[in-house]
């Protein structure tokens, strides 16, 4: 008996909490979305991707150790009107024959207060690349890890849609991550 609670103890000493070490996966869209928001003739369009990858090293010890990236299929974007998504695939928004491709990788994760991360990083769209700050609120529920992101950018500053005196400059960006 007493050799059983040294073992036991030794193997709690010895082997590290792996609820201490960084988790990393990967996300599809069973476990995520990636929604944006954009106001075109005074009204919200909301659109979404259906087709993405999603990596996250999540460190709950060191979450400024942490990183994001991602890979969306520009021709996966859907608005629910096929009329308006093949417009926005066209070269004066999307580009998608050119650019298939929207990618976002972390540079930077910092956080400001328990449950909550500022993710700095940069994406690209249409082979232009800007930096972008999200917002992550990080909640443990069900014995996952979920990541709830908001931000916001300008679609001028990517060369998406020219000037419109209709639609909006900003898009806000929604996204879901779970583990």
């Amino acid at each position: 008996m007493n050799l059983s609670f040294l073992f036991v103890l030794w193997f709690w000493v010895a082997i590290p909490d792996p609820l201490d070490r960084p988790a990393n996966w990967e996300g599809t869209k069973e476990e995520s979305y990636i929604k944006f928001n954009i106001r075109n003739l005074g009204l919200n369009v909301e659109g979404i991707f259906n087709s993405f990858t999603t990596s996250v090293e999540y460190d709950k010890s060191h979450p400024t150790k942490s990183r994001f990236s991602a890979k969306i299929e520009v021709s996966s974007l859907s608005t629910g009107i096929n009329k308006r998504d093949n417009h926005l695939k066209q070269e004066e928004y999307f580009h998608l024959e050119k650019y298939p491709t929207i990618t976002f990788q972390s540079t930077d994760v910092s956080a400001p207060n328990a449950g909550q991360l500022l993710v700095k990083g940069n994406i690209t769209i249409k082979g232009t690349t800007q930096p972008i700050e999200l917002k992550v609120a990080v909640k443990e529920s069900g014995g996952k890890t979920q990541f709830s992101i908001v931000g916001q950018l300008d679609r001028k500053d990517f060369g998406v849609g020219g000037n419109s005196w209709v639609m909006s400059d900003e898009v806000i960006l929604k996204l879901y991550i779970e583990n």
